[in-house]
């Protein structure tokens, strides 16, 4: 793991994870992004993977069991209805149609991090990933939405890390997601995939 940053991880409310295959590896991604200080509820945005997919690797990495919440994007042309029984019990599940709809994706995520804050939960989220958004809505939009949604991280004095593939975008799209987060850490293939000590 590769950091750009000389900021301890305690004070840095933002990270842009750079990490190939999200889409396969997303929860394993996350765990591994982690390492051994574990928030008490971790919420995970998925996108074109499924919460179930990101629950998978999840487990598979962690021996830890924080609360979870998953924001499913897009879930309504996806069987949500027979994986809302897969995901497990105690997995809280919200719900947002359209992945360009990202109002209201910000409204969803900060209603669940402001809840597990009024609870006096420890929070980490995970949006997996900016390139399926990208995919839906123009540079400058995703931009903001990072923007924002750090703000509320911070708000709550959580974290968030936000997965960007670097081999599928160009280097000044990086460099301007950077630019709204405190910290870039590089996860490669091998680390992500490693199991826990």
């Amino acid at each position: 793991m590769t950091d750009d940053s000389d900021a301890a991880a305690d004070q840095a409310a933002t990270v842009l994870l750079l990490a190939p295959e999200a889409g396969s590896t997303a929860g394993v991604l996350s765990a591994a992004a982690l390492d051994d200080d574990r928030p008490d509820r971790v919420v995970a945005v998925t996108v074109t993977g499924t919460a179930e997919r990101w629950l998978d690797g999840w487990n598979r990495r962690t021996q830890s069991d924080p609360a979870v919440t998953c924001v499913d994007v897009d879930g309504a042309t996806r069987s949500t209805a027979s994986e809302s029984d897969r995901v497990g019990p105690g997995v809280e599940r919200e719900h947002v149609a359209d992945p360009a709809a990202l109002e209201e994706l910000g409204r969803t995520v900060s209603d669940v991090l402001q809840r597990a804050d009024d609870e006096g939960e420890s929070v980490a989220l995970f949006v997996h990933t900016l390139d399926d958004l990208l995919a839906h809505v123009d540079e400058a939009t995703a931009f903001k939405f990072v923007y924002t949604l750090g703000e509320v991280v911070r708000r709550v004095d959580g974290i968030a890390y936000f997965h960007l593939d670097p081999d599928g975008r160009d280097r000044e799209t990086i460099e301007n997601v950077s630019i709204v987060c405190d910290r870039t850490v590089e996860i490669d293939r091998f680390e992500a995939n490693r199991s826990p000590e």
